[in-house]
């Protein structure tokens, strides 16, 4: 069957397949960038005298420096969605994979702002702020949230070709068939279309403004 003879429907179905690829284009640096950057922090102090790593592995040393909960979840969330679904987006391509490591890559900067905030705030420990090695952690999460933001937000060419010849196929879905009366019907209503707006009332107002001049 010729793709000039595809219904609606196929072409529908063809759309919600390509949905489900994403072309990332340049923006898989920045998601390549996030994960690699996320590794590196690892190996960089977290606090002093505590690496990333050994906060990870919920060591004796992460312990007995009084890391706070919100810094082991941050690690463990950027982990899953900047390591894992970030790179693991690049190598398969796959939106809902985008998705899951957008919504963990988002939460992650949400417990870096709480591990900070509790890490100024504790009393247990003299050591009241986080080193390079979260910080680094920080920027690795917020080059995986702008790749992916603007990764899964955005059309592909092959939705956008398919979107096109669905607008232009007559052969429409009950979906796109509804879609396209609702815009005929808003297009040639008076109540919506200002072209077509009675604007008798505003001739006649016109006119008798006029008829005085014309009298003196």
């Amino acid at each position: 069957m010729s793709e000039k003879a595809l219904s609606g429907t196929e072409l529908a179905s063809l759309e919600k397949e390509a949905a489900k690829t994403l072309e990332l284009g340049d923006k898989k640096w920045f998601l390549i960038a996030g994960g690699v950057l996320f590794l590196l922090s690892l190996a960089l102090p977290h606090i002093r005298g505590v690496m990333g790593f050994q906060v990870l592995t919920l060591s004796d040393t992460a312990s007995s420096a009084r890391v706070t909960l919100a810094e082991y979840v941050f690690y463990y969330l950027g982990i899953i969605g900047v390591v894992i679904f970030g790179l693991g987006t690049v190598i398969t391509k796959r939106t809902w994979m985008a998705w899951v490591g957008w919504i963990f890559s988002c939460v992650t900067l949400v417990f870096a702002v709480f591990a900070i905030w509790m890490r100024q705030t504790s009393t247990s420990t003299q050591v009241t702020y986080v080193n390079i090695g979260m910080i680094l952690a920080i920027v690795a999460a917020i080059a995986a949230v702008w790749g992916l933001s603007t990764t899964i937000l955005a059309r592909s060419d092959a939705q956008e070709e398919i979107a096109q010849r669905r607008s232009e196929n007559h052969d429409l879905d009950h979906v796109a068939s509804a879609q396209r009366a609702l815009l005929e019907q808003q297009q040639h209503s008076p109540e919506t279309n200002p072209l077509l707006i009675d604007d008798r009332r505003a001739r006649v107002n016109r006119r008798r403004h006029s008829e005085p001049e014309q009298e003196g």
